[in-house]
């Protein structure tokens, strides 16, 4: 039996327990789309709420212009985001990005190795090589608290993009057994593991 002295009392820098990673396609001032690597998401129904730093290109251009693309990758596409994660296309270069290892990049697709594919619903581009591409617009910021240099965008969504070979055979789910997102542990990049079991509503999911 598992007791209080099985456990201890840590202060962990990140609290990266387990997130999915995607990349975020926004509109850039001169009418170009900018690429961003972004771990902190959720969804709830349509909705997508976005964690973005105030230090990055994305929060000032989702304030400029409402509209975005989340595209969501597998595990194959960990360095193209990696190679992301360390580019800016804001300048100059604040203290936060020096301090972060942080270098300048206007053309994210060419810094990443994405290929830019052209959206239906929103001006910004979608990345070709990720299987899922949700386009969505920009329903609310909300600024975080004074102590904490993030913003909560709230969006919704308008049109799913899925590569066939992620869906079920009725082609309109994604198939879980073969759907594999690219997940973001403690800065680390992992797959999906192996199926464990389904919440008693994923039944319902598939009547």
């Amino acid at each position: 039996m598992t007791s209080e002295a099985d456990f201890v009392a840590i202060s962990p820098d990140i609290l990266y327990f387990g997130t999915p990673v995607a990349v975020l396609s926004s509109l850039d001032p001169d009418g170009t789309t900018h690429l961003a690597a972004l771990s902190s998401f959720w969804a709830l129904g349509e909705r997508i709420v976005l964690a973005l730093t105030v230090f990055g290109q994305s929060a000032a251009n989702l304030r400029r212009h409402a509209e975005c693309v989340l595209n969501l990758h597998s595990p194959l596409q960990w360095r193209e985001v990696e190679r992301l994660g360390h580019t800016t296309a804001r300048a100059p270069l604040t203290d936060y990005h020096r301090t972060a290892g942080i270098v300048y990049a206007k053309d994210k697709f060419a810094a990443s190795g994405f290929t830019p594919l052209s959206s239906q619903c929103v001006t910004p581009a979608r990345a070709a090589q990720c299987p899922v591409q949700i386009e969505t617009s920009v329903t609310a910021v909300h600024p975080a608290d004074q102590d904490a240099p993030f913003v909560h965008i709230e969006t919704r969504k308008l049109l799913v993009h899925a590569e066939r070979a992620v869906l079920d055979p009725t082609g309109t789910r994604v198939d879980v057994g073969t759907w594999s997102p690219l997940l973001y542990v403690f800065r680390h990049y992992f797959g999906k593991g192996p199926h464990l079991g389904a919440r008693f509503r994923a039944a319902r999911d598939t009547d």
